[in-house]
């Protein structure tokens, strides 16, 4: 059985380059909260609320909906990018870099 984890690259490869860079942004800004995550199905909530993205592994094909005008409309939108990187790090348990260098005393 093919993950969520496993399908997602490939949508990503075919993103605008303008979602890709929006996505990567929400990602450093850790503005994707990962709501459910399972091997089948990730829901993730995006940017406080302002969009709503459910990726789902159906028959060995990745299947999405973004609550955005342009996932409405079937796009894999910026939010979408963001939530299947998201989904991605998790399940291979590196932690999603912030851009950000921690300071220890």
């Amino acid at each position: 059985m093919l993950r969520v984890a496993d399908l997602v690259e490939q949508e990503v490869g075919r993103a605008a380059q303008e979602a890709l860079a929006r996505g990567d942004e929400l990602v450093r800004s850790r503005a994707v909260q990962l709501v459910r995550f399972s091997p089948s199905l990730v829901i993730a909530e995006v940017d406080d609320g302002a969009a709503c993205v459910e990726l789902r592994a159906v028959d060995g094909v990745l299947r999405w909906h973004c609550t955005c005008p342009e996932g409405r409309n079937g796009g894999f939108c910026a939010h979408c990018v963001a939530t299947a990187r998201s989904a991605r790090s998790r399940a291979s348990g590196k932690e999603v870099s912030t851009g950000v260098a921690r300071i220890t005393s």
